[in-house]
């Protein structure tokens, strides 16, 4: 029996430069090390192993590092007894580092550009795969592994088709993917289903979506991983409620299996809180009352807690009129602190609201209202005409014409006072 680990949406170097900068690197050396422990022969990384397409130069600096580090806890290399890329079979047997990897959506860059995972390969420190297949020998055992990294949403589907990946014969087969899936995402205008997937793998492992889940192919019913995150990066309310972690496979002669481990992350609190009926004063009080609440206990790091306002206010308030910056630094020292006001209502943000509606929904032209909103401030009267050039002018930026548009029209408004003071 062998096993691989697997390991997704890392995330290196979020909230550099903050009080947070070091959990990404932190979370991800405590997955490897938890993960060396079970003496896999390859580490699978599921793609956004970096927060951003350029990471800063300590960033990239701080991944060597560990990377290195894995790669001598490891010790041996894996060959590659075949690779399928382009359509092309290549048979001449090559060693690769035992970490493989596919990017994801946040590394991605443009084509003919290097991003950093792929410095990580020409470091020999992983191997990048991108619509491509190799079937590796470990001793006696073989294991065919596949990954199509990230791609633009729109295309998915496409390039999934036109990839066409088919399992080797030889052994199991692992299909990793890094996009929106239907099933596991909130609304997106694009993504795959399950469905599209191939059916002949024995598990699919799936990055990008930051809470862990297992489903199955609905043709095949193999297993369908979404590995999930090791730092939380949204402080949503899934990632509240799930843990943090990789997967253990195995494989082999013996009955395999599929195992979460969780790593230790720093705390992640998340409450929706109705407002309705309370004043801001009321609403100020009662929020410190439940920070004080969850500071009772005692944390190995500052948590995290997000606190979402929602409901409506009494009439003559509105959110504004709720002042937070206060608050957040009487907590700083305590704990992170995300208070969310978007989701408030008030019978003043409703009327602003009604009039955007209004405006959406063709009541009010667009052009009228800020044509309105011109002759207004210009405060003196002009011919409509003129006033339809200035706005468009103005609209596309261009100034010095509508100053221009503006002149004549005021020399026109003053020739037709004088024609009509001569004729008086």
């Amino acid at each position: 029996m062998y096993k691989l680990a697997v390991i997704s949406d890392t995330h290196l170097g979020f909230a550099y430069d903050t009080e947070k900068q070091e959990d990404s690197f932190s979370n991800f050396e405590q997955a490897l090390n938890l993960a060396l422990l079970e003496q896999p022969r390859v580490i699978l990384l599921g793609g956004d192993i970096f927060h951003d397409r350029i990471p800063k130069q300590e960033v990239l600096g701080k991944a060597i590092e560990i990377f290195t580090k894995a790669n001598r806890a490891m010790k041996k290399k894996i060959t590659v007894i075949r690779k399928i890329k382009d359509g092309k079979v290549e048979l001449e047997k090559f060693q690769i580092p035992p970490i493989i990897a596919i990017w994801g959506t946040h590394e991605r860059r443009h084509k003919g550009s290097t991003n950093p995972v792929q410095i990580l390969e020409k470091a020999g420190l992983l191997y990048c795969l991108h619509a491509e297949s190799i079937l590796l020998e470990m001793d006696t055992d073989k294991i065919g592994i596949h990954g199509l990294s990230g791609v633009p949403e729109a295309y998915a589907k496409d390039t999934l088709r036109t990839w066409n990946p088919h399992p080797f014969k030889e052994g199991p087969n692992v299909l990793m993917v890094h996009q929106n899936f239907k099933e596991i995402m909130p609304p997106v205008d694009h993504y795959l289903e399950f469905k599209d997937l191939p059916p002949e793998f024995n598990v699919y492992l799936l990055g990008h979506v930051h809470n862990t889940s297992q489903n199955k192919h609905p043709i095949s019913k193999t297993p369908i991983i979404t590995v999930g995150s090791t730092v939380s990066t949204q402080m949503q309310k899934i990632e509240s409620e799930s843990e943090k972690g990789f997967y253990i496979l195995e494989f082999g002669r013996m009955q395999g299996g599929i195992k979460f481990v969780p790593i230790q992350t720093r705390k992640l609190i998340y409450e929706d809180f109705d407002i309705t009926g309370n004043k801001p004063s009321d609403v100020y009080f009662k929020l410190a009352e439940k920070l004080d609440a969850y500071l009772k206990k005692s944390y190995d790091l500052k948590p995290m807690i997000r606190i979402r306002l929602i409901g409506k206010l009494p009439d003559g308030f509105s959110p504004e009129d709720i002042k937070l910056s206060k608050l957040i630094r009487e907590y700083s020292d305590k704990c992170i602190i995300s208070l969310d006001k978007s989701k408030m209502s008030s019978s003043e943000l409703d009327k602003s609201s009604q009039l955007l509606q209004d405006i959406k929904q063709n009541k009010f032209l667009v052009d009228k209202v800020g044509l309105e909103i011109l002759a207004k401030n210009l405060k003196t009267e002009l011919k409509l005409e003129t006033l339809h050039n200035l706005f468009e002018l103005l609209s596309a930026g261009e100034l010095e014409k509508a100053e221009q548009e503006l002149e004549a029209g005021h020399a026109e408004k003053n020739k037709t006072a004088e024609l009509e003071s001569t004729q008086a």
